[in-house]
């Protein structure tokens, strides 16, 4: 029997109705009540007896809400193949948790539902989503139509794993993801429509501090990244000032493999501690398609202007490539999708 865990704060009766109907379809349910207090002691209540009910003394965050749900599952439930992390504000449908479920049982381990983006999208969860969007294949190079939904299907062996990564608000749940690229987890998607109910002024997601804490959460685990792209513009202003153009197919591809080498140094020896064989290998290959691209680019900024300095020119070939990565990201991500 599959279980559905629910992260809960203040949340009103959508919660009664929604554990009643994972019930009747079989589930079995765990609620985390994140310090929501005695003001909403009765609808906790009113689920005791279709549900696990698990309580913080405080707010803690819907992160530490599902860590706390998982490591329940791991120590109670040995008999749970697959969870289901759901919303308690009614915006996920049973007939959707039941397709995740599906998928978990026929084999997948990571299952993340991507919600229609085309239907009435409250405006802030439309920037958000977008900005996220971008921000995450850029980073992981991986694109997610939809990174944000919080229904989402993982294999029982996932537990340990998902309670290790950092955090304990909203940026939890950006950071599994950024994780799962890291350890090469396959993501399988399907999609879902969402319900707003009276346009999702329910949901305790604050727009400006928690997308902030967000963000801020994903380039502390980027950090790696950004400091080797930082050496690599010191190394190229350097090649720039000493050589120029004239040896720039040493110059290039040596910048490239002296940034890859300290990103690579950081995660392994501060972020993440494992790099596996399969990790460095697909590093290095992105790693030499990417500066093969600027040392092109370089050449046909040379050619085209062979007075501007090699370090602006790779610049201009950086900046004109991000928005190519990601939609290739992109391209890739849809190919996949339309094999399965």
């Amino acid at each position: 029997m599959d279980t559905v865990l629910i992260p809960a704060y203040e949340p009103d009766s959508e919660l009664i109705n929604l554990t009643k109907r994972l019930k009747d379809a079989g589930f079995d349910v765990v609620i985390v009540d994140d310090g929501s207090g005695n003001d909403y002691r009765e609808i906790f209540d009113a689920v005791e007896n279709d549900a696990h009910i698990l309580r913080h003394q405080k707010n803690r965050g819907k992160g530490a809400a599902l860590k706390t749900g998982m490591a329940y599952i791991r120590d109670h439930l040995p008999e749970c193949p697959h969870f289901i992390t759901c919303d308690a504000d009614g915006q996920h449908r049973v007939e959707d948790v039941i397709r995740v479920s599906q998928r978990l049982q026929a084999g997948d381990k990571f299952v993340l539902t991507m919600r229609n983006r085309h239907k009435d999208v409250p405006l802030r969860s439309k920037v958000g989503n977008s900005m996220s969007r971008v921000v995450y294949a850029l980073l992981t190079k991986r694109y997610l139509s939809d990174n944000q939904s919080g229904l989402r299907g993982f294999a029982r062996e996932y537990i340990d794993w998902l309670i290790q990564v950092e955090k304990d608000n909203y940026d939890y749940e950006m950071n599994m993801l950024y994780y799962a690229a890291k350890k090469s987890i396959r993501i399988s998607t399907i999609p879902i429509e969402a319900i707003y109910i009276n346009n999702n002024q329910s949901s305790h997601f604050h727009p400006i501090k928690d997308t902030i804490r967000i963000y801020k959460s994903l380039f502390s685990l980027a950090i790696g990244q950004f400091i080797g792209l930082f050496a690599a513009e010191i190394l190229t202003l350097i090649a720039s000032i000493f050589f120029g153009y004239d040896h720039l197919i040493q110059t290039i591809p040596s910048v490239g493999i002296i940034s890859f080498g300290i990103t690579l140094l950081i995660d392994r020896c501060f972020v993440f501690k494992t790099t596996r064989c399969y990790d460095f290998l697909t590093g290095v290959i992105h790693q030499i398609i990417s500066y093969t691209l600027y040392l092109l680019g370089c050449f046909l900024v040379f050619f085209a202007c062979p007075r501007l300095p090699m370090w602006l020119a790779f610049n201009i070939i950086f900046l004109v490539c991000l928005p190519l990565r990601y939609w290739l990201y992109k391209f890739t991500f849809i190919a996949l999708r339309t094999r399965e």
